[in-house]
C-alpha cells in the first residue's frame, strides 16, 4: 500500500528544522490548506524584509516555464535565498512540464521553487520525480474522521479549546470546508470573548440556534418522549436555517450515544454501571436521563430508528421530498412513535 503522501503538519516540521528542499510541489482540492502550505514554506524561507527583493509570486496561466525557470535561476539579492512560486500548476502544457523537469533534476541550490495547484498528475514529470522524492504536500479534503482533529488543532492555534460535542456540532453544522469552518471559529471566539473553552451551547448561539431551541433541547425533548415538544424545538430549528443533513446528525449523534450506553451497561452489568457512562462521556448529572431514555429506546428500536435516520438524510439528498418541514416532522414521528418495546424485528 502506497504511503500517504505528506500534509501541512509534515511540511511544517520539516521547514522547523531547516530542511529546505530545491523544488517543491503543494497541490489539491482544499483551498485553505493550499495556501497556508505556500505560506509555511515562504515564511520559513524568507524574512518579510526580504521579500520585495527575493519572492516572486507567479501564475502558470500568464508565464511560461522558461520564464518561471529563469526567475528560480537567478540569485538572490541581498539575502540567502530566492522563493519562487508557480501558482495554477493545471495551466502547465506539455513543453512547460519539459521544461520544469529539466529544472528539477538541475535546481539552483539558493532557490526553492515552489509549484502549486489543485491537480497534479503525479504519472508525469516533474511531479512523479517530485512525488517519490518525498518533495510533495497533498492539500485534499479531510476526511471525516481527520476532520474533528483539524478543528480542535486550529482552535488550539488561536489560544482556546473546544469540547468533543462542539467539534462534533460545528462540522455537522458547517460541513467540510475548512474554510468555512476557520470562518466560523473566528466568529465563536469572538462570540466567547475572554473565556478560553467553547462549548456546544457557544456554537450553537453562533450557528443562529436561540438557547431554547437547540439540537441538544431536540435530543433531550426525544429522550424524554415528548412528542410535542421536539416537533416544536424542530420546527424553530428550521426556522432559524437548519438544513435536514444537520439534523439528521444530532438525532444520530444522540442515539449513537444510547446505543453505546446499551452496550456499556450490558457489558458491566446492569444499569448502575458508573464506568460505563464514563467511557461515553456523558454528564453524570444526566445519567438519570439516559437511563430512563435507554428503557424507551431499546437497542434493536435504535437499529430501526438508524435505517430511519439514513432513510430521511438519503431522500433529502434525491431531491424526493417537496417539504422539508413536512419530511423531518415525518421523520421525528416514526422515530417516536415506534414501539416502545425490543422486538425481534424492527420496522
Amino acid at each position: 500500500m502506497a504511503k500517504a503522501a505528506p500534509g501541512l503538519a509534515e511540511l511544517r516540521a520539516s521547514l522547523k528544522r531547516k530542511n529546505y528542499l530545491p523544488v517543491y510541489l503543494v497541490h489539491g482540492e482544499e483551498d485553505l490548506l493550499l495556501e497556508e502550505s505556500v505560506a509555511a514554506i515562504v515564511n520559513a524561507a524568507l524574512p518579510d524584509d526580504e521579500r520585495s527583493f527575493n519572492l516572486d509570486i507567479v501564475d502558470c496561466a500568464e508565464v511560461d516555464a522558461r520564464d518561471i525557470t529563469a526567475r528560480a535561476s537567478s540569485l538572490p539579492m541581498m539575502g540567502e535565498r530566492r522563493v519562487v512560486v508557480a501558482r495554477n500548476i493545471e495551466r502547465l502544457n506539455a513543453k512547460d512540464l519539459e521544461v520544469l523537469t529539466a529544472y528539477s533534476e538541475r535546481p539552483s541550490e539558493s532557490t526553492l521553487l515552489v509549484l502549486s495547484g489543485r491537480k497534479a498528475d503525479l504519472r508525469k514529470k516533474p511531479f512523479a520525480g517530485l512525488h517519490s522524492q518525498g518533495a510533495e504536500c497533498a492539500c485534499g479534503p479531510l476526511t471525516d474522521n481527520k476532520l474533528p482533529g483539524w478543528i480542535a488543532d486550529r482552535v488550539q492555534e488561536r489560544g482556546a479549546s473546544i469540547d468533543d460535542e462542539a467539534v462534533a456540532l460545528l462540522a455537522a453544522r458547517i460541513g467540510s470546508s475548512l474554510r468555512e469552518l476557520d470562518s466560523e471559529i473566528t466568529k465563536i471566539l469572538v462570540f466567547i470573548g475572554d473565556r478560553k473553552s467553547i462549548a456546544a451551547v457557544d456554537v450553537a448561539s453562533v450557528g443562529g440556534f436561540s438557547r431554547e431551541f437547540t439540537p441538544f433541547n431536540l435530543q433531550d425533548a426525544v429522550g424524554a418522549g415528548d412528542l410535542q415538544k421536539a416537533l416544536t424545538i424542530l420546527d424553530h430549528m428550521i426556522d432559524e436555517t437548519a438544513e435536514v443533513p444537520f439534523i439528521v446528525w444530532a438525532l444520530t449523534d444522540y442515539f449513537g450515544l444510547l446505543w453505546r450506553l446499551h452496550h456499556l451497561v450490558k457489558r458491566h452489568g446492569g444499569g448502575e454501571d458508573r464506568d460505563g457512562f464514563k467511557l461515553t462521556k456523558a454528564w453524570a448529572w444526566k445519567r438519570q436521563y439516559y437511563l430512563d431514555a435507554m428503557k424507551k429506546y431499546p437497542v434493536d428500536r435504535i437499529e430501526g430508528i438508524f435505517r430511519i435516520m439514513a432513510d430521511a438524510d438519503i431522500g433529502s439528498k434525491s431531491g424526493s421530498h417537496a417539504g422539508t418541514r413536512d419530511h423531518l416532522h415525518v421523520m421525528l414521528i416514526r422515530i417516536m412513535s415506534g414501539p416502545t418495546k425490543s422486538s425481534s424485528h424492527s420496522a
